[in-house]
């Protein structure tokens, strides 16, 4: 039995979506307790350097002006994004891989990460709940996912281009 086109690309698509979030989930429970570690130093570092005092006990941040602790877990160390851009990246067919274009790829999305976590616990600090609802679990994933597909997008656009360069004979 053969599977036409748009049957066989459903099927690869079908086995992405399922493959990819166990791959995640795999990555996350491999590298998260390291990873948590590394943001929650940062975080505390960003907020003590505006002048939010804050306690790092682990992987959480405990603000005592708002009697509050933010647990930083390995869903907010950004290892869904980098997971999903790095799989994307070595996925993409056609596409000379180049270390450091990766490199700066997850760079981009950690730092944006951590800038995420950040504001969301800074608008916390100066705004209240509603304002920290709002961005932690709206606006900065979107901003993130936006990261993350601009990246994808530019990573593809040089693949593009890298093809259709005519060769030197």
């Amino acid at each position: 039995m053969k599977l036409s086109g748009e049957r066989k690309n459903l099927l690869i698509l079908a086995a992405y979506l399922t493959v990819f979030p166990i791959v995640t989930l795999l990555i996350g429970f491999a590298v998260g307790k390291p990873l948590i570690r590394i943001e929650a130093s940062n975080i505390h570092l960003l907020l003590e350097t505006f002048g939010i005092e804050n306690h790092l006990v682990g992987g959480q941040i405990y603000v005592p002006a708002d009697r509050m602790s933010f647990e930083i877990t390995w869903q907010c160390s950004g290892a869904f994004s980098m997971t999903l851009y790095t799989l994307i990246y070595l996925l993409l067919p056609g596409l000379k891989k180049k270390p450091m274009e990766w490199l700066f790829g997850v760079s981009a999305i950690y730092i944006a990460n951590i800038l995420r976590v950040f504001f969301s616990i800074y608008l916390y600090y100066e705004f209240g709940e509603g304002a920290f609802n709002t961005f932690h679990y709206t606006v900065g994933p979107i901003l993130l996912f936006l990261l993350v597909v601009i990246l994808i997008a530019h990573v593809f656009l040089l693949g593009l281009r890298s093809s259709t360069k005519p060769s030197k004979f």
